[in-house]
């Protein structure tokens, strides 16, 4: 481990699979400005923030609920043939989103099946790392995971871009075959260094004994608590810009710096959390992103405000998830780390499915006067909550001796 020179490689692939995956995602806020705009398809006219709003939202939870089977499969079938696989289900989704005719049909292929691609891509990619890396381990998952948000600082604007200049549908089609080719490719170069003992053979039933243990439930409810609130601002602040008096540009340059600070985040807070510890950086990453959302983005009345919102809340909230398999890795090692992983990431998958429709709701009944304080204060709260979690780890996992290194 941390001396061969293809786990370098493994890094590089897994980054852009991150890129190219999360990217698309976190840059569902310009697709959803562009949808509750005069200029959307007729279908989509009239119709409500929560609903434009549930095609991110089933995107973002298929990716994480359906984490327990996707993990198991790719620990049986390779992670190559998961990552490949997830490609193309990937790019059949936005390409086939771009012939919608309803918003029904917008939800499955751009919501539901571009949800399961994508759950079938990130957790080979957030996991092979751990299998090159010990003593750097943080770094290097921090440096896939980091992935994530420069793709939604690129993808945000170009997205906005291409909107412009070739329309909603070739947009969608073009994003499709970024999938299928950049993630397909970079899947091909993926592969583990566990080897299985002779006579093992890979239908071997998953173990759901971990779920009754502390850390898992710990984990888990920290998760929850986190997504309740965690994509929230990437799906509002656009749109919280817009009815601010800001331009839809201007909506799509803040999920680009939301995005730009996660990279920050997800990349520095990499080298820094081996010395301080991994789950004291992941206590003060949920406390932070918590407390950004109840006491800036709250009384963000300027655009100077809400940059610092941005830049603060996306650095947090970013490291939150760098350092998330590092602690997995750390309980649980590496050999079942994609499945436990899958396990716990379900969780965020149930609070993704109830935060961003939820906070479209509490958006909705503020009209005709437009008020983002109830989104606020439940994102906020929701993600400060999870913060008290992590701290339970902590106190648990040192038996009581919650400021040491750990």
């Amino acid at each position: 481990m941390d001396t061969s020179w293809y786990g370098y490689v493994i890094v590089v692939s897994c980054f852009i699979i991150y890129f190219i995956v999360f990217g698309t995602e976190h840059t569902f806020g310009v697709y959803q400005e562009f949808y509750s705009s005069s200029s959307a398809e007729p279908f989509l006219l009239n119709t409500a923030p929560q609903d434009v709003a549930m095609i991110g939202t089933l995107a973002t939870t298929f990716t994480y609920l359906l984490g327990a089977f996707s993990g198991r499969f790719a620990d049986r079938a390779g992670f190559r043939v998961s990552v490949v696989l997830g490609a193309v289900i990937m790019g059949a989704g936005l390409i086939g989103a771009s012939f919608a005719k309803s918003l029904s049909a917008l939800y499955i292929c751009q919501g539901v099946v571009l949800g399961v691609g994508s759950s079938l891509v990130y957790l080979p990619a957030v996991s092979c790392p751990a299998h090159w890396f010990e003593r750097y381990r943080s770094i290097a998952i921090g440096i896939v995971v980091c992935g994530s948000g420069l793709g939604g600082l690129v993808l945000g604007p170009v997205t906005e871009l291409l909107i412009t200049k070739v329309g909603i549908h070739w947009t969608l089609r073009i994003q499709g075959l970024l999938c299928l080719i950049g993630i397909g490719g970079s899947g091909m170069m993926l592969k583990t260094r566990v080897k299985r003992v002779p006579g093992q053979t890979r239908k071997i039933p998953m173990d759901f004994t971990i779920c009754k243990e502390t850390p898992f439930i710990t984990l888990t409810i920290a998760n929850f608590l986190t997504s309740l609130g965690y994509m929230i601002p990437f799906f509002f602040l656009s749109l919280f810009a817009v009815d601010h008096g800001q331009t839809a540009s201007t909506g799509a340059v803040m999920i680009g710096i939301l995005n730009g600070a996660s990279l920050v985040g997800r990349l520095s807070l990499g080298f820094i959390t081996d010395r301080v510890g991994r789950i004291n950086m992941l206590f003060v990453c949920a406390l932070v992103s918590g407390l950004s959302i109840l006491c800036i983005w709250s009384v963000a009345s300027s655009l100077k405000v809400l940059t610092v919102f941005a830049i603060i809340y996306g650095f947090t909230c970013g490291g939150y998830f760098s350092v998330i398999p590092s602690v997995i890795a750390d309980i649980y090692g590496v050999d079942r780390l994609t499945t436990v992983t899958g396990l716990l990431y379900g969780s965020i998958g149930f609070g993704y499915l109830i935060g961003s429709p939820v906070s479209g709701v509490l958006l909705d009944i503020t009209k005709p006067n437009t008020n983002y304080i109830y989104v606020v204060i439940f994102s906020g709260s929701s993600m400060t909550l999870s913060s008290f979690a992590v701290f339970y780890l902590k106190y648990w996992r040192s038996k009581g001796r919650w400021w040491t290194h750990g």
